[in-house]
Parts: structure tokens; sequence; C-alpha cells
């Protein structure tokens, strides 16, 4: 009996392992995400600073700005999906409790 408790406990604890290794992964994927953002913050402010900037430059800046913006929020809506997948097992109680939910 030892033997199977030993083998649940090494699988809860791989996957436990996995699970903060995911949420890491979409850390490090957010902030990626927000460097993108700064980019795009720090481009505008190029632009507007230039003394010749006329409106079409505007506009061409403005649609490039939309579509980045537009795919960052899809990803992040990507990232909060996979964050969503183990919402019960982030309880604040135990380092990893992934078999049960949180209990409040």
């Amino acid at each position: 009996m030892e033997t199977l408790q030993t083998s649940i406990s090494r699988h809860e604890d791989s996957r436990c392992k996995a699970i903060a290794e995911l949420i890491e992964a979409v850390s490090k994927q957010q902030e990626a995400l927000a460097r993108i953002l700064e980019a795009e913050h720090r481009k505008i402010e190029k632009v507007t600073e230039l003394c010749h900037t006329d409106t079409e430059d505007l506009l061409r800046i403005d649609y490039s700005v939309e579509r980045v913006l537009a795919a960052v929020t899809r990803l992040e809506l990507a990232l909060q999906l996979k964050l969503d997948l183990f919402r019960d097992c982030l309880c604040p109680d135990s380092p990893c409790d992934c078999h049960s939910p949180c209990q409040k």
C-alpha cells in the first residue's frame, strides 16, 4: 500500500509543479505583452515629437497601434483562459492543494 501512496504523492507533486510552471509561463508572457505595449507608447511619442508629422502619418501610426492592441487583447484573453483552468488550485492556505477546490 505504501508504494501506491508514494506513487500518488509523486503524481500530485508532478501535477502541482506543472501547474506552477504554467502559471509562471503565463506571467512571463504577460510581462512580454506589457513590453510590447510600452514600445507602442514610445512609438506614438516619437511620431508626435517629429516636427513634420502630417495627418497621414498619424493615421498610419494609429492603425498600426490599433492592430497591435487588438492582438495583445486577444493574447491576454488566451492567457486568462489558461489561468482559469487552475483557478481552484490557487489556494492561499497551502502551497498546492490541486485535488480539491478552495474552501473560503
